[in-house]
C-alpha cells in the first residue's frame, strides 16, 4: 500500500483508530479491579459533565446487580388455575396413554375426561380480566 499525499500511511492511521479505541475497551472491562475513577463521558468529551457528583452516585447504582420486580406475571398462578391447566394438559394425556393400553376404556373414564377438560376450558376464560385499556398493545419494558 502506498502513503497519502498528506504523509500519513494506512499503518499510521490505524494505529491511532487502535490507540483511541483503548479508552472504549477499557470502559466495557468490568473485570478490572478497583472501581472506576473516570466516566465514559469523561473519556469521549474530556471532561465531567454537569451534575458529574450525582452521575458518579447513580453509576455506582448501575454497577450493582439487577433484580426486577416481580410483576403480575411472574408472581404465580391461583390455585384455581393452576388445577385447570394441570386437568387441562394432564387429562388428554392420560386418556391418550390409557387408550394406547390393551383393553378398552370404559365410556365414563372418557366423558369424565371431556367433562373436565370442557370446565378447565371454561374457568380459564372466566377468569380472564374483562378491564382492558383500549391504549394497551399488552408490550411490556
Amino acid at each position: 500500500m502506498s502513503a497519502r499525499p498528506g504523509g500519513t500511511g494506512p499503518e499510521d492511521e490505524w494505529t491511532e483508530i487502535v490507540s483511541g479505541l483503548e479508552d472504549v475497551r477499557r470502559a466495557g472491562d468490568r473485570h478490572l479491579a478497583g472501581p472506576r475513577d473516570w466516566s465514559p463521558e469523561e473519556a469521549v468529551f474530556g471532561g465531567p459533565p454537569a451534575g458529574a457528583d450525582d452521575a458518579r452516585e447513580d453509576a455506582q447504582d448501575d454497577d450493582a446487580p439487577y433484580s426486577p420486580d416481580p410483576g403480575p406475571v411472574t408472581q404465580g398462578l391461583s390455585r384455581g388455575a393452576l388445577l385447570s391447566w394441570t386437568v387441562l394438559i394432564g387429562v388428554p394425556v392420560l386418556l391418550l396413554v390409557l387408550g394406547l393400553m390393551p383393553g378398552s376404556l370404559p365410556w365414563w373414564a372418557v366423558v369424565a375426561g371431556l367433562v373436565a377438560v370442557v370446565g378447565a376450558i371454561v374457568h380459564l376464560l372466566t377468569s380472564l380480566p374483562e378491564d382492558r385499556d383500549d391504549l394497551d398493545d399488552g408490550a411490556r419494558v
